[in-house]
């Protein structure tokens, strides 16, 4: 899934190597400082964009699609390209709305981009009609040149239409930042969760603060993205929100530590509702507009609890008035955090019980090959360092599968081992019967340190191996060891997404990379194959910059070892299926329409001076969040085979370019009823994703 040198000629002859577009975009020098936003512009709070997707395979062959939605954006007066991210996450619901602007900016050509101050002016298109509507949201932070540290938290509502589901309308918004200017720090941030609706939950407390006016204690914030002035910052401090129109104050300088928030979404309680973990063992919840309360009912026996709260908006127990279920990770006894509490509530966050206590086996066996994981005892984790703090949401995943069984995942480490830097993980997966209440347990992926034994990543199902599961130490060279795997996500049929560090074969010998990797469920078997989704290294073309971009590195680990705030969580992947699709539409778990939506944290550098390397000193990289989704392509690899002799090699590109010369129907990669340059791009992506 790597570009050759030669391929990038054949783009750049092809004169498609310099066009940008909206996220997905390089400035028209090509170098330092880039076009990311400026965090203190107030022009810049909100911008509307189209973003094209693009074409990719699975190890499997998984029609999906991929596109920079969201880059983080630049303090001004350093030498990066744009800040750091952090803790984020993608709305669990879709919704049916309208298109929350009437004009989104759009173009194609070298220099052209969203940054007032930097690109060149685009073109705009309006759509019309109804649309379907999911959200992305996150933190940055970055020193300032005046030596603070700068906090921020940026999301966008997006928007599309089931008829032509590859192209995105991005409503970018600057939901909140921490000073006006270099010089402030009024409050550091953590973050939460978003909503198809724009309603994004984080929390603020004041940790090292210089100021002015300091926010005092721990507190949750909710900002609206739809509602934001578009003309100012929304600076928080100990007055609250700046633009207090678009903010509420949930938790108020409360002297009891909470974790970062989950919530329920505005689609399914009426209002966004906050919930979330506070560290007197309960859970904390928005009982009516503004006003908290806590709970320590929803512990289902438990003694205490550990990391932030997972959400599903498919309803466990099916409790009279209950809209959503949460979990959360907890301990049975007082020892180790071996179960997972899971109950559901109502539209106003109250608990509905009884729940469940789910209680981790001594060791875990891979339904799938029979491999068992543990023996000195097992516990979940990825809850130490800063993530209670900083993110991110969603230790623990739940939904409920076709069949009706409730599933809930989490990461468990291996106490043979211990600590936080431990590469011993196994992705932990509970069958709940409906009927009998009674538990089962598999693993999706796991990676045994102490036998250095981890499950293989196929090229089909049932297939031949193309990689295996890892350890991270084997990633960094030995510092960091670990953890290996993430926390995982489930999608709406049940597969599980998570990203590690993961070891691929070729002939040329191994390659060590961290990937996002998809977990395919078989509901009869209760087992899981894996597929290859992306890694760092995996090469797209942009579908609108016609630029070469490449993974240069997915967040998993901290330097120090434990999981990152900006790893992937379950709020990294939505729950409903892509493009207005119904989980009974599905033809099996593996269709690609399962896939909403999953959203990766990375590092992608664009090869702005078209030599085919990705030189992170003199090419352009960008901190960006990544969305991959579903499609509904039944071969993706089909209009790859131009000649259509079964190989898929250069000729392929020359029989390709022919007919695209020709405006011959037989080039219109992407189905939109148009010969352009979108379908020369359409054709690279999939020929490489192919091959």
């Amino acid at each position: 899934m790597k570009f050759t040198h030669r391929l990038a000629l054949t783009v750049a002859a092809c004169g498609l190597a310099s066009s940008a577009l909206a996220q997905d975009s390089v400035s028209p020098a090509g170098a330092l400082p880039g076009d990311a936003l400026g965090v203190y512009d107030p022009s810049e709070t909100c911008n509307a964009y189209v973003l094209d997707m693009v074409d990719l395979a699975g190890s499997w062959g998984t029609a999906l699609r991929v596109g920079p939605v969201l880059k983080s954006p630049r303090l001004p007066n350093t030498q990066f390209f744009n800040n750091l991210m952090s803790a984020h996450a993608i709305s669990k619901d879709v919704i049916t709305a309208a298109y929350p602007r009437g004009t989104y900016q759009v173009w194609s050509g070298p220099g052209f981009g969203i940054n007032g101050q930097v690109n060149l002016t685009p073109g705009t298109t309006s759509p019309s009609g109804s649309s379907l509507q999911f959200a992305v949201a996150g933190t940055d932070f970055g020193t300032t040149a005046e030596g603070r540290s700068y906090n921020g938290v940026h999301g966008a509502v997006v928007n599309y239409s089931a008829a032509d589901d590859s192209r995105l309308y991005v409503t970018r918004v600057s939901a909140a930042v921490n000073g006006f200017n270099g010089n402030e720090n009024r409050a550091q941030f953590g973050f939460g969760v978003v909503d198809a609706h724009g309603n994004v939950l984080f929390r603020a407390d004041d940790f090292n603060l210089t100021g002015p006016n300091p926010l005092v204690e721990d507190n949750i914030f909710r900002a609206r993205l739809l509602s934001r002035s578009c003309g100012g910052l929304n600076v928080i401090d100990n007055a609250g929100g700046s633009d207090g129109a678009a903010t509420d104050w949930l938790v108020v300088r409360s002297s009891t530590g909470h974790t970062v928030p989950s919530g329920l979404p505005q689609s399914v309680a009426g209002r966004s509702v906050y919930g979330g973990p506070n560290f007197a063992a309960q859970y904390a919840y928005e009982i009516a507009p503004n006003t908290v309360v806590g709970t320590s009912s929803h512990l289902q026996g438990a003694t205490d609890q550990r990391g932030g709260m997972g959400v599903s908006t498919r309803v466990w127990f099916n409790r009279a008035g209950a809209v959503a279920t949460y979990a959360v990770g907890s301990k049975s006894s007082g020892g180790a955090t071996d179960a997972v509490s899971v109950w559901d509530v109502d539209a106003n966050g109250n608990v509905l019980n009884p729940g469940a206590l789910l209680v981790l086996p001594a060791t875990l066996t891979d339904n799938d090959d029979g491999n068992v994981f543990g023996g000195a005892g097992l516990e979940f984790d990825g809850y130490h360092g800063t993530t209670a703090f900083r993110g991110g949401s969603g230790m623990v995943a739940l939904t409920t599968d076709r069949q009706g069984n409730r599933l809930a995942a989490a990461t468990a480490y291996d106490l043979a081992i211990g600590g936080t830097d431990n590469p011993s993980n196994a992705v932990a997966v509970a069958k709940h019967n409906t009927s009998t209440g009674a538990t089962t347990w598999t693993t999706a992926a796991y990676y045994d340190a102490i036998t250095d034994t981890g499950k293989e990543i196929k090229d089909g199902p049932g297939g031949a191996a193309i990689g295996e599961v890892t350890g991270m130490f084997k990633v960094t060279g030995g510092t960091p060891l670990g953890p290996s795997i993430s926390p995982p996500a489930f999608d709406c049929a049940g597969n599980i997404y998570f990203v590690c560090a993961v070891e691929l074969f070729s002939d040329f010998g191994s390659d060590f990379d961290v990937a996002l990797v998809r977990a395919v469920y078989d509901a009869a078997a209760f087992s899981y194959e894996l597929e290859l989704i992306a890694d760092s290294g995996s090469t797209f073309i942009g579908a609108n910059s016609g630029t070469l971009y490449q993974i240069t590195f997915v967040e998993l680990a901290t330097g120090s070892g434990g999981l990152a705030s900006g790893s992937f969580f379950s709020s990294n992947v939505v729950q409903d299926c892509w493009a207005g699709a119904e989980p009974g539409d599905l033809s099996g778990t593996a269709d690609p329409r399962a896939l909403g939506g999953a959203l990766l944290n990375c590092r992608i550098t664009y090869d702005t001076d078209g030599d085919g390397q990705f030189d992170n000193t003199l090419d352009e990289n960008y901190r960006t969040l990544l969305l991959f989704t579903g499609s509904g392509a039944a071969d993706p690899c089909s209009p790859a085979d131009c000649d259509g002799n079964g190989v898929i090699d250069t000729r392929d590109v020359i029989c390709f370019l022919n007919l695209w010369n020709a405006d011959d129907p037989a080039a219109d990669c992407d189905g939109n009823g148009a010969i352009d340059t979108r379908d020369v791009i359409c054709f690279l992506n999939v020929w490489n994703s192919c091959r």
